[in-house]
Parts: C-alpha cells; sequence; structure tokens
C-alpha cells in the first residue's frame, strides 16, 4: 500500500498546479465579423472596448481573446445566433424582445450616443433642411433606415416615414436615387461612416439632430454566464473611474465628436421610445451624455 500512499501525496502536490494551468487557459469568445464598409469605424470602437475589458479583468477571471465569426446577415438572424449560443457576444441596440432572448449587461457602449442622431443628406438639399424647424415638416420626407432596427418602431411612432434597407450601404444609393431623403446616424458614426463610403454628393448635416433613449448595449449568450459578469465587472469600473468617456473622447473613431459644443445650436427633436425596456437605467446620469446641455452649456456668472 504503500506505492498508493505516495501516489496520492504526489497527486495532491500536483492538484495547485494543474488548477492554476486551468486558471490560465485563455478562453476564445466568438464575436461577429461583418465586413460592411459601413460599420468598419465603429466596429472598430466597440471591438477596441471589448478587448480592454477583457484585459483589464484578466487578473480576476483568467486571460481571454475574441475570434472573428465571419457573418454577413441581417441583425435579426445574428440575434438567433446569439440565443442558440453560436455566437458568445455581440453589441447591438435593445429592444424588449432582445432582452428576453439573450443576457443583457446594461451599461450604454456609447453612454447612448446611438440614439443621439444627426442625419445624412444630399449636399444639393441643404437648403430644404435649413427650413425645417419642426417635427411635422420632417415628416413629409423619409429616413432611410436599416431593416430591423429598434430605433425604426420609434421613428415610426413619431410619425416620421420610413424606408427600410436590409444592408445599411444600400441606403446610401436610397439617398441619391429618391427613394428616401435622409439617413439619421449616431453622433459616435457619422464622420467615419460617411467618410467611408460616401463622397462629395452627401453630407452631414448636424443642425438637426434626433434624440432619444437607445442604448447600444453589450448582449451575452446565456450559456455564457461567467463571461456576462466579467464584462458587467469590467464596464461599472470603467463607468465609475470615468475611463468609458475618456475611452471615447481619445478612440479614433469617435474622438472627433468631442467636444459636443460643435452641436451648439442645433435644433433637436426629441422622440419616445415605445419599446424601451422598463429595466433601461435612466435614472444612472453616469452612464449617459447629455448632448443637449454640453453643447449648449450656461454662460459662467
Amino acid at each position: 500500500m504503500r506505492w498508493l500512499t505516495m501516489l496520492l501525496l504526489s497527486l495532491a502536490m500536483l492538484a495547485p498546479a494543474m488548477v492554476r494551468a486551468e486558471d490560465q487557459r485563455v478562453r476564445t469568445y466568438r464575436v461577429e465579423h461583418n465586413a460592411s464598409p459601413a460599420g468598419h469605424n465603429v466596429r472598430s470602437f466597440y471591438l477596441d472596448l471589448i478587448e480592454k475589458v477583457l484585459m483589464e479583468t484578466s487578473a480576476e477571471f483568467g486571460p481571454a481573446r475574441l475570434q472573428n465569426v465571419p457573418e454577413d446577415v441581417p441583425q435579426a438572424r445574428l440575434l438567433a445566433q446569439l440565443a442558440h449560443n453560436r455566437l458568445d457576444l455581440l453589441w447591438t441596440t435593445t429592444n424588449r424582445l432582445r432582452e428576453g432572448l439573450v443576457t443583457p449587461i446594461h451599461i450604454p457602449l456609447d453612454m447612448g450616443l446611438t440614439g443621439q442622431r444627426a442625419l445624412v443628406i444630399r449636399a444639393d438639399r441643404k437648403a430644404e433642411f435649413d427650413k425645417i424647424t419642426k417635427l411635422e415638416q420632417l415628416s413629409q420626407m423619409k429616413a432611410c433606415q436599416g431593416a430591423y432596427w429598434p430605433d425604426t418602431v420609434v421613428l415610426r411612432a413619431a410619425g416620421l416615414r420610413v424606408v427600410e434597407f436590409d444592408w445599411i450601404d444600400m441606403a446610401y444609393p436610397g439617398l441619391y436615387d429618391g427613394r428616401c431623403d435622409y439617413l439619421p446616424r449616431a453622433l459616435n458614426e457619422i464622420d467615419g461612416e460617411v467618410a467611408s463610403i460616401g463622397d462629395k454628393g452627401v453630407i452631414v448635416y448636424d443642425r438637426l439632430l434626433l434624440s432619444y433613449a437607445l442604448p447600444m448595449y453589450l448582449f451575452v449568450a446565456p450559456a455564457q454566464t461567467e463571461l456576462a459578469r466579467r464584462m458587467q465587472t469590467g464596464l461599472e469600473k470603467m463607468v465609475a473611474s470615468g475611463e468609458l468617456r475618456r475611452f471615447m473622447e481619445s478612440h479614433p473613431s469617435t474622438s472627433m465628436i468631442f467636444p459636443l459644443t460643435r452641436f451648439q445650436g442645433a435644433r433637436i427633436f426629441h422622440l419616445a421610445n415605445p419599446d424601451l425596456p422598463e429595466e433601461t437605467p435612466l435614472d444612472d446620469k453616469r452612464l449617459w451624455l447629455d448632448v443637449e446641455t454640453e453643447a449648449n452649456p450656461r454662460p459662467k456668472s
């Protein structure tokens, strides 16, 4: 029996090393990769943010990396893949249905800028948009929108006319041929997007903004409970320290919108979001950028 005793002692000595080796195993998380030219710039922001969170939580949760899964499908199908654990992570805007299918991290990755929208318009129509002072005037025009986007519900609920396209890249030709008149795009994505796929025929029109609550969340596959805790922990730390805003101010794809005084004097139409989940943390002011207040600062007394 002596050999059995020695074997058990040896295994006991090896056990901590085996645990440490398991802890250091690099976890791989699958994230969709869409090569759409329109989404390239803003995609880099979200990827870099996720990688930063993974790195800064490695001491607690272990090393991790992202694996790009090439996908070229609409948002609805991506969400289905996430719900069936064929993807691990997906950033997208929220609504009640989405939060019932997959696990949301209730921290807006862009501090609410997805719901703060300037317009892409044809350059030769700028004078028309300069005359718009009421939502009723804008409702006479047609907005270009992506199919399955939650904000399509917001625009229609406000009485705005919408023309849907399967891919955002297809909306730009729609501006040229008259199928639609304007393309609302988030403040943190509009400049890079127009620079990537626009031309001299279209401009960023930032004198009129549409404002509504539409947080861009990180959604996690139902089976990835540890990953959900990890992302929640890392993002909460970034919010508490102010690092999330600093990250936005310094990232190449979003830095150009700061300071927000660029939008000073813009006409802002506030829209309600009828499909906003009750769990949305609207009262936590740390999570949201107040574009209207920052764009129009009060003079110091």
